[in-house]
C-alpha cells in the first residue's frame, strides 16, 4: 500500500479557502464529548477501515475525525500517517452535508486540482466519503476511501460506506457509554457519600432488597420506572415480577431463585420490564447477593439498567461482527461451492456436446446418464451450503420457531468446514433430543462463533492430532445441552472472567474484533438460555450452550413432528390444470418440462396477467406462485385470491428462492400455504402437487385434450 503523502505537512497550501459548517462550535463541543481525539488504535475500528477498502477495492480507506485544524484519522489502511491539516482534507467538505460525497477524478474538479494529495506523485484522483452523523445531527468525521485512478462507486458499495459510517457512529457512542459506566462503576465504590451522590444522579434504578423483611428502597431513578406504585413497591416484592413481561416472568424468577438457593454471591439476567408508560424497556439487573456467616441469604443490593438504546447499537456492532464473519468464510465457502460448481459445469457442457453433436442413435446413454447424475449430485451440494448460507444471513430478528437442532448446528459445521479441515478432527456425538425453540439465525452464529474460536485454538498443521467434540444430550431438569469442546491451549485463568467481555480478544491486530464470544452469550441469554464454559491449560476448552427445556418455551405451541414428504402412489395421477406463477423465465421452462408431461401447464411471468386470466372464468386446480416478484408480489397476489375466491386461497402452493425481507418471512409463517424452497427437488415438487390435487375438487367441463404448456 502506497502512503497519502511522503510527509504529515504539505508541500503547498490551497488556493481554495474550506468552508466552515455553520454549527462548527457546537460540532466541535460534540467531537470532544467522545475524548477519542489522539487515542490507541483500536481493533474494532480497524476493522471498519479493513471492510471500507475491501468492500470499496481501493487502496486507502481511513476513519477520519476533523477537530479545528486537522484531519486525524482514528484507523488507517493504505497510509502510515496519522493525519493532515484541515485545509487540505477531502474531508472538510463531506462534513458539510448528510449524504455521500465522491469525486471521480479530483483533477476534473476546481476544489482539488491543486491538492497536493492530488498533485503528489502518485496523487489521488478518487475520494469517497459517508459522514459520521451522530445522534444530534452533527458531523463528526467521516469513514473515506481513496483511489489513484478515477472512478465510481456502485450503489452497493456507496450504501455500504454510509452503514460502515453508521457502524464508527454506533462505536464512538458505546466507547463513550461504556466510558461513562466505568467512572459511575468506580464513584460506586469510594465511599457511602459517592453512593448516595450516585443514588440521586445516575440514570440507573439502584436497589436494595431486604430479604427478611421483604423491604426494598430505591433511588429517584426508579420512580421515572414505577410512577404512582413505587409506594406500593416498598412494602411488595411482588409488583416487580407482576411488571415482568409474561415471557420472562417465570424464566428470570427461576434464574434468581436458584441463585439463591446455590450459594451464589451474583446474579445477572435480562428481561422485559413494563414502565409507567406501558411500554416495554429492555432491563439488566446485575446485584451482589448478601449472606450471613452460615451463608444464609441476607438482602440483595443491586442496579436495573435501561439497556434499550444500548440493545439498538449492539445490534449495529453485531452486525459489523457478522460482516467480519462472512469476510473470513468467504474463502472457504467459495471453494466448497466451487469443487462441486466444477463438476456441475463440466458434466453439463459434456451431455450438452453430445447431444449437439452426435446423432441420436449413437448416443452413449449410460455415459450421458452418469455424467446428468454427477451433475445433480453437485447441484444439490451446491443447494445445501447456499441453504447453510441463507441460515447463518437472515436477519437476527426476535422471531423464535421449533428447530430440528442437529441440522443447525450442520449448518454452522458447514460454514465453518474450511477453518477446521486442516486443523482438527471434527467427532460429532449427537444424542437424541428434542426440537429446540429458537432463532435459526441466531443460533447458527453461536455455533459458528464457538466453532471457529475452537479451531484457532489448536495450531495449524496437525490435523490428526487435534480433535472438535460436539455432543448433544438431554440434562436431568429436560434442558438441551450442546458442548464444543477442543483439544487446544486452554483458557489462562488470569483472563477467565473477561472472555465475555466486548472488544476483549487475545488474538493479534487485525484477526478479530473480540465480538464473537460477548454476542454469542447476548444472543443465547435473549433466547432463555445459558452459555458456559470450563478450561485447562494445556488441554482445552469446554463451551457449552444451555437451551431450555421445550416445555417451558411456548406454552402455545408445541414442537413440530418430523416432517414426512408426501409420496406419489404407483396409480396414474390425476391430470390437473396448473397455473404457474414467476417472473424468471427459466423457472417458468423449468416447472413446464417437469410437470408438462402429466398436467397442463399455464405459465405466467407476472401476478396481473394471471389475475386477469382467471377473471375470464378459466378453471384451474393449483397456481405454483414466486413469493417475492416486481410489480406484484406473491403476498399481494394471495391477497386478491382471498378476496375474490376465499375457498380456494389455500389452493396456492409457493415456491421461493427466499423470503429476504421482513414482510415476506411475517406472511410465510402466518398462511398455512404449501412451501417449496428453490432450488427445490424436483420428485418432491411432483410428489407435493399430486397429494395437493386430490384435495381440490376436479376441474368442471371436460379436461383439456391438448398436452404441453401455455405461456401467458
Amino acid at each position: 500500500m502506497e502512503r497519502v503523502l511522503d510527509s504529515a505537512s504539505p508541500p503547498a497550501t490551497c488556493a481554495v479557502v474550506v468552508p466552515l459548517p455553520g454549527n462548527e462550535q457546537e460540532r466541535l463541543a460534540a467531537l470532544r464529548s467522545y475524548a477519542v481525539l489522539d487515542t490507541e488504535p483500536e481493533l474494532s475500528f480497524d476493522d471498519v477501515t479493513h471492510l471500507a477498502s475491501r468492500i470499496c477495492d481501493t487502496p486507502v480507506a481511513l476513519v477520519v475525525l476533523v477537530d479545528e485544524v486537522r484531519q486525524w484519522f482514528k484507523s488507517r489502511v493504505g497510509t502510515a500517517l496519522e493525519g493532515i491539516s484541515r485545509e487540505h482534507g477531502f474531508c472538510s467538505y463531506t462534513i458539510l452535508q448528510s449524504d455521500p460525497f465522491i469525486i471521480q477524478d479530483a483533477t476534473a474538479d476546481a476544489r482539488f486540482r491543486d491538492n497536493p494529495l492530488v498533485t503528489a506523485p502518485s496523487g489521488f484522483r478518487f475520494y469517497a466519503a459517508a459522514p459520521l452523523i451522530n445522534p444530534q445531527g452533527l458531523a463528526l468525521g467521516t469513514v473515506c476511501v481513496f483511489d489513484h485512478i478515477p472512478r465510481q462507486l456502485t450503489p452497493e458499495q456507496t450504501r455500504s460506506l454510509e452503514a460502515l459510517a453508521r457502524q464508527v457512529v454506533s462505536l464512538l457512542e458505546l466507547r463513550r457509554m461504556n466510558s461513562e459506566q466505568r467512572r459511575l462503576i468506580d464513584e460506586l465504590r469510594t465511599s457511602q457519600e459517592r453512593i448516595d451522590i450516585l443514588q440521586r444522579a445516575t440514570h440507573d434504578a439502584i436497589w436494595d432488597w431486604d430479604l427478611k423483611t421483604n423491604q426494598l428502597t430505591w433511588n429517584p431513578r426508579a420512580a421515572e420506572l414505577l410512577g404512582d406504585e413505587l409506594e406500593h413497591a416498598r412494602n411488595d416484592i411482588s409488583w416487580w415480577f407482576d411488571r415482568f413481561h409474561p415471557e420472562d416472568r417465570a424464566r428470570v424468577k427461576e434464574s434468581l431463585d436458584r441463585a439463591i438457593a446455590q450459594g451464589a454471591s451474583l446474579w445477572t439476567d435480562e428481561y422485559r420490564f413494563r414502565g409507567a408508560d406501558g411500554t416495554w424497556a429492555r432491563m439488566f439487573s446485575r446485584c451482589a447477593i448478601l449472606r450471613d456467616a452460615e451463608g444464609h441469604p441476607l438482602r440483595l443490593i443491586g442496579v436495573g439498567v435501561d439497556i434499550s438504546e444500548r440493545e439498538a447499537l449492539r445490534a449495529r456492532v453485531a452486525l459489523t461482527e457478522r460482516m467480519s464473519s462472512v469476510g473470513t468464510l468467504a474463502a472457504g465457502v467459495a471453494h466448497e461451492i466451487n469443487n462441486p460448481l466444477a463438476y456441475v459445469m463440466a458434466n453439463v457442457s459434456y451431455a450438452l456436446t453430445e447431444v449437439r453433436e452426435r446423432p441420436a442413435g449413437v448416443l452413449d446413454v449410460d455415459e450421458l446418464t452418469q455424467a446428468l447424475g454427477e451433475a445433480h449430485e453437485g447441484g444439490e451440494r451446491i443447494r445445501r451450503i447456499v441453504r447453510d448460507l441463507m441460515a447463518f444471513s437472515r436477519p437476527a430478528d426476535d422471531h423464535l420457531e421449533w428447530l430440528e437442532l442437529h441440522r443447525t448446528i450442520d449448518s454452522a459445521v458447514s460454514l465453518a468446514w474450511n477453518e477446521l479441515r486442516h486443523r482438527v478432527r471434527l467427532v460429532k456425538q449427537y444424542e437424541q433430543v428434542p426440537s429446540v425453540y429458537a432463532n435459526e439465525a441466531r443460533l447458527v452464529q453461536v455455533f459458528l462463533n464457538l466453532l471457529v474460536n475452537a479451531a484457532h485454538a489448536v495450531p495449524e498443521g496437525a490435523a490428526d492430532q487435534n480433535e472438535i467434540r460436539i455432543t448433544t444430550r438431554v440434562d436431568a431438569e429436560g434442558r438441551v445441552l450442546i458442548e464444543v469442546s477442543d483439544t487446544g491451549h486452554g483458557i489462562p485463568e488470569s483472563i477467565r472472567s473477561r472472555i465475555f467481555e466486548p472488544f476483549f480478544t487475545t488474538r493479534p491486530v487485525g484477526e478479530g474484533m473480540g465480538l464473537g464470544l460477548s454476542i454469542s452469550h447476548t444472543l443465547i441469554t435473549h433466547m432463555g438460555g445459558e452459555l458456559q464454559f470450563e478450561s485447562e491449560v494445556g488441554k482445552g476448552t469446554v463451551f457449552r450452550v444451555v437451551l431450555p427445556p421445550p416445555a417451558r418455551c411456548e406454552p402455545r405451541s408445541a414442537p413440530p413432528e418430523q416432517p414426512v414428504l408426501p409420496r406419489a402412489e404407483v396409480t396414474a395421477p390425476r391430470r390437473g390444470r396448473l397455473l404457474v406463477v414467476d417472473d424468471e423465465a427459466r423457472v417458468l421452462s423449468s416447472l413446464e418440462r417437469t410437470l408438462g408431461r402429466t398436467h397442463e401447464v399455464i405459465a405466467f411471468d407476472r401476478a396481473q396477467a394471471a389475475l386477469a386470466w382467471m377473471e375470464q372464468g378459466q378453471p384451474w386446480d393449483l397456481i405454483l406462485c414466486d413469493v417475492m416478484m416486481p410489480e406484484m408480489t406473491g403476498m399481494e397476489f394471495h391477497e386478491a385470491i382471498a378476496q375474490r375466491m376465499p375457498e380456494r386461497a389455500r389452493d396456492i402452493i409457493f415456491i421461493t428462492g427466499g423470503a429476504f425481507t421482513a414482510t415476506a418471512r411475517e406472511f410465510l409463517a402466518r398462511v398455512d400455504n404449501a412451501r417449496l424452497d428453490k432450488p427445490f427437488d424436483l420428485e418432491a415438487l411432483r410428489a407435493l402437487v399430486e397429494a395437493r390435487l386430490k384435495e381440490v375438487s376436479p376441474l368442471s367441463g371436460s379436461p383439456p385434450s391438448r398436452d404441453g404448456a401455455t405461456r401467458g
